[in-house]
């Protein structure tokens, strides 16, 4: 493992390596002291959006 998402791991709440596909993080909540609570919709999930991508990845 190389690296880490970041956002996802915090949401998920273990290290989610660079190497494996994003996970859906959409419908997940969190809190934090600078943002709040924030609840994850299916347009801030990089999994959802790269499941609706064309293959080429253009559009």
């Amino acid at each position: 493992m190389i690296g880490q998402w970041i956002g996802a791991s915090v949401l998920l709440g273990r290290p989610v390596p660079v190497d494996a596909p994003y996970p859906h993080v959409c419908r997940m909540e969190t809190t934090g002291r600078m943002t709040g609570h924030v609840r994850m919709e299916r347009r801030d999930c990089a999994a959802c959006a790269a499941a609706k991508a064309p293959a080429g990845g253009h559009r």
